[in-house]
């Protein structure tokens, strides 16, 4: 059924609202209470957090120092194939300096 009112939402000859609620709190309480964590699983999250940030930002510092060293390998590739002729400035003549007063 595409539309709303049926019985699995809650519509007419289904659960209301807070009955659904709290049987699903009821199920993720009783699901809750079959966990076992180990008591040093907080250290273990931490230790797998902290190697996953330092793997993360070396990959980043590797990944920018690549970029960096590409960057100046192609400016020096362009610098080195420029033409060899001396590049011109100013080729007009100077200008005049008129005399002071």
């Amino acid at each position: 059924m595409t539309g709303r009112g049926g019985p699995a939402c809650g519509g007419a000859g289904g659960l209301d609202e807070a009955d659904l609620a709290e049987r699903l709190r009821d199920s993720l309480g009783a699901l809750a209470g079959t966990v076992r964590t180990s008591p040093d699983a907080y250290e273990r999250a931490l230790l797998e957090w902290r190697r996953r940030d330092r793997r993360r930002r070396l990959v980043a510092i590797i990944v920018a120092a690549a970029v960096i060293a590409g960057a100046d390998g192609i400016g020096l590739w362009a610098l080195n194939h420029a033409a060899s002729q001396p590049a011109v400035v100013f080729d007009a003549p100077p200008p005049a300096v008129a005399p002071g007063p």
